[in-house]
């Protein structure tokens, strides 16, 4: 009998355990939809079509060229250079980067010059017939949270407005949709890749501060390369 009480208090005591978790919890049931909403943050989940994966390979890889290229010819910017060339830049960057270039007080050793830019999908609203009509356009572009904004001032395009260049058409089609999510009905895109005038700044004989100073501008625009004269 009291061997019998012992079992009974044992088994007593390992139900409780297992009810507190003592054991770890078993696979609960429950049907699919159930065990979907157990999900954390199910709503973000998506399926990749093979279109999708195949161009986040090709972004990648491009990604991973660019990064090995800039680090094969990226000079050391701790000591004097010869001579280095910075960019290229394009739109609103060019006013940027040549208020920070002042700084450096390099006189005529800066030197820029337009380089063609080949390959480009152009994402843009067609022509206006004044500039003004252009620029109160883009003004209201902005207004409705577009970032990169260019009335262009010469050209096929002359009056119209760049929203934006793309290496891969792919990127260019889905910045074109999300415009005009933002009720702009006029937004085309170019049908063939197009070379672009961008802006390459030269730099020469810099000393050691010089280049140091080179190197915090760049932090500003981490997309733009500085490597020697005559290596791009």
């Amino acid at each position: 009998m009291k061997l019998f009480f012992l079992l009974l208090l044992l088994v007593n005591v390992a139900l409780f355990a297992w009810q507190q978790g003592a054991f770890g919890r078993f696979a609960e049931p429950g049907r699919e939809p159930e065990r979907i909403a157990r999900q954390l943050e199910p709503e973000r989940i998506r399926v990749l079509s093979e279109k999708d994966v195949q161009l986040l390979r090709e972004r990648a890889n491009q990604a991973r060229a660019a990064s090995v290229a800039a680090s094969a010819v990226m000079p050391d910017l701790s000591v004097p250079q010869a001579c280095v060339e910075f960019g290229d830049f394009l739109g609103a960057d060019i006013g940027r980067v040549e208020t920070a270039l002042l700084g450096l007080g390099l006189g005529s050793r800066q030197t820029a010059r337009a380089v063609e830019l080949p390959g480009w999908y152009m994402v843009y609203v067609p022509p206006h017939k004044t500039r003004a009509e252009a620029d109160r356009a883009a003004a209201d572009l902005v207004r409705r949270g577009l970032k990169d904004v260019l009335v262009l001032a010469e050209g096929p395009l002359r009056f119209g407005i760049s929203l934006g260049s793309f290496r891969d058409p792919e990127l260019a089609k889905a910045h074109l949709s999300s415009v005009e999510k933002l009720g702009v009905k006029t937004v085309r895109m170019s049908d063939k890749p197009a070379s672009l005038s961008a802006t390459r700044y030269q730099f020469r004989e810099l000393d050691a501060a010089a280049a140091r100073q080179l190197a915090e501008i760049r932090k500003e625009f981490p997309a733009q390369s500085i490597r020697p004269c005559g290596t791009g």
